[in-house]
């Protein structure tokens, strides 16, 4: 019983030892109900949606001057 579960096992986690297989997705392609079809592309991007920024966001920044300073005579 062990021999066949360890059997079982291994070829349950072939997959995984193999890795992914190479492929290049070009879009993906959606069924519709009347019958049609859309390919939606799957282009690789450079980077996160949206419009370039800086090397910080705006909503991220924190400098010293703006913090909030602890009152030590309490």
């Amino acid at each position: 019983m062990k021999r066949e579960l360890a059997v079982l096992g291994t070829l349950a986690l072939l997959p995984a030892m193999i890795g992914p297989l190479e492929a290049e997705a070009r879009g993906i392609i959606a069924p519709l109900c009347g019958g049609g079809v859309v390919t939606i592309p799957a282009a690789p991007t450079d980077g996160p949606p949206g419009p370039p920024q800086g090397p910080c966001c705006a909503k991220g920044c924190h400098t010293g001057s703006s913090r909030k300073r602890l009152d030590r005579s309490q």
